[in-house]
C-alpha cells in the first residue's frame, strides 16, 4: 500500500498557513449545515425534526467557519436517531468525499477489530500474552514475555515508548516494528502504570494481522469496512507490513459517521452484529485510570462521563462522539497540527449540540 509521508510537510503547510491567515479569508463564507443526499443511503432529516435547538445547532456551525476559531476543522456532521441533521465542511465542499488521515481516532478502529478477532476465534481472550503469539520476535526481549493484549489496550503495558520520538522512528524503520517497540526499554511493570503512546496498538493490530495471515487492514475491509459500505479508505503499513494500529487509517467523514452509529448501536449495522454488543460495552467503559491526562479510558476509546458519552479522539481535536442516552453522534475531523497556536477547544461545539437535544 502506498505510504503517505506527512510529518515535515506538515509542519511547512502550517506555517504557510499562519502567513495566509493575516491576509485572506481562509475559510469560505457561512453556508449553514444542511445535509445533501450523497448516494451513501444516509437518511436525511432536520434537527427540528429530530427534537434538536436549530439555534444551537446553527450557533455550533458559526463557529467551525470562524477563520479566527477552529483553524484546522475539516468537516462537522450531526447524527441523531440514526438520521443525518446537519453537516457542513468549512473549507471545501469537496471534503465531504475525500478521504484524510483520521490520526489517532485509528485507536478505536483497532479495539472493534480486536473484538472480532476474539469473536473470529483468531486472538483467545485480551488477557492473552503476545508472546503466545508471535514468541519469535521476543528473543531480545524475554522481559516483556508477560505483557498482554488488555495491556496494550489498555495503554499499561510499560514500555518507555516516546510519542514525541518513537513513533517517527516506527514509521520510518526497516526493522520489524514489533522487534522494534520491544526493544525499547521496560519502564514499568504490566498493568501498573497508564502512559498513552502510539506503540501498544501497533503490538495488536501486528498480533490480529499475524493470526490471520494477512494484513491487518484486509482483516478490516472484510470483517468491517464490507459491512459497513465502506469502499474507499487507505490504512497505512510499516516496511515490514504490518498496518499501524494507532495512526494513519484515511477515510471519509460520512465514513466515520457509520462507523459512530455502529458503536451507538452496540455494534450493530442494518441489522447485522458486525462486533459483539458485549465487546462495545466493555471497550468503551471506564477501565483504566487516566486522569493525568483529564479523563478515563477504555480500550482506545476516551471516556467522557459529564456527558454520558465516550469518544474516538485524534491529532488536532478530531472527534467521533458518541452519547448513548442522547442516540447522538457528533463527528468533527480536522488535520492535525504542530502548534498550539492553531488548537481551540471542541468542547465548545460539543457543549451547544448536545444541549440542542430535547
Amino acid at each position: 500500500m502506498k505510504r503517505y509521508m506527512q510529518w515535515t510537510g506538515l509542519i511547512i503547510w502550517a506555517l504557510s498557513l499562519n502567513a495566509c491567515l493575516k491576509d485572506d479569508p481562509f475559510k469560505l463564507p457561512y453556508q449553514g449545515f444542511d445535509p445533501v443526499v450523497g448516494g451513501d443511503g444516509w437518511p436525511l432529516s432536520t434537527p427540528n425534526n429530530e427534537n434538536m435547538d436549530s439555534a444551537l445547532i446553527d450557533r455550533a456551525y458559526q463557529l467551525v467557519y470562524k477563520d479566527t476559531r477552529f483553524t484546522m476543522a475539516r468537516s462537522l456532521l450531526i447524527l441523531r436517531n440514526g438520521k443525518l441533521v446537519a453537516e457542513a465542511y468549512p473549507h471545501d465542499p469537496k471534503d465531504r468525499n475525500h478521504i484524510a488521515n483520521i490520526q489517532s481516532m485509528t485507536k478505536s478502529f483497532t479495539s472493534v477489530l480486536t473484538g472480532i478477532a476474539l469473536q473470529q476465534g483468531l486472538l483467545d481472550s485480551v488477557h492473552q500474552s503476545f508472546y503466545s503469539i508471535y514468541p519469535e520476535w521476543f528473543a531480545n526481549a524475554p522481559e516483556k514475555k508477560e505483557i498482554t493484549i488488555y495491556h496494550a489496550m489498555t495503554m499499561t503495558s510499560g514500555i518507555d515508548f516516546d510519542n514525541g520520538t518513537d513513533t517517527k522512528t516506527m514509521y520510518e524503520t526497516e526493522m520489524n516494528t514489533v522487534e522494534f517497540i520491544l526493544s525499547l526499554p521496560q519502564e514499568y511493570e504490566p498493568g501498573v502504570v497508564f502512559h498513552y503512546h502510539d506503540g501498544s496498538p501497533q503490538l495488536v493490530s501486528a498480533a490480529v494481522q499475524y493470526q490471520y495471515g494477512q494484513s491487518f487492514s484486509q482483516f478490516a475491509n472484510q470483517f468491517l469496512f464490507q459491512p459497513l459500505g465502506i469502499t474507499d479508505y487507505q490504512w497505512e503499513e510499516a516496511h515490514d507490513g504490518n498496518t499501524f494500529g494507532a495512526f494513519s487509517l484515511y477515510l471519509k467523514p460520512r465514513d466515520l459517521a457509520k462507523f459512530g452509529q455502529l458503536l451507538l448501536h452496540e455494534g450493530k449495522w442494518n441489522n447485522q452484529q458486525i462486533v459483539d454488543s458485549a465487546w462495545i460495552h466493555e471497550a468503551t467503559q471506564p477501565i483504566v485510570n487516566s486522569m493525568s491526562l483529564g479523563t478515563p479510558y477504555g480500550y482506545y476509546f476516551w471516556i467522557y462521563p459529564a456527558y454520558g458519552a465516550f469518544a474516538a479522539d485524534g491529532h488536532g481535536g478530531q472527534r467521533i462522539m458518541v452519547f448513548p442516552e442522547k442516540e447522538l453522534v457528533i463527528i468533527y475531523t480536522a488535520w492535525g497540527y504542530t502548534s498550539g497556536e492553531f488548537f481551540d477547544q471542541l468542547n465548545e461545539i460539543v457543549d451547544l449540540i448536545a444541549a440542542s437535544c430535547n
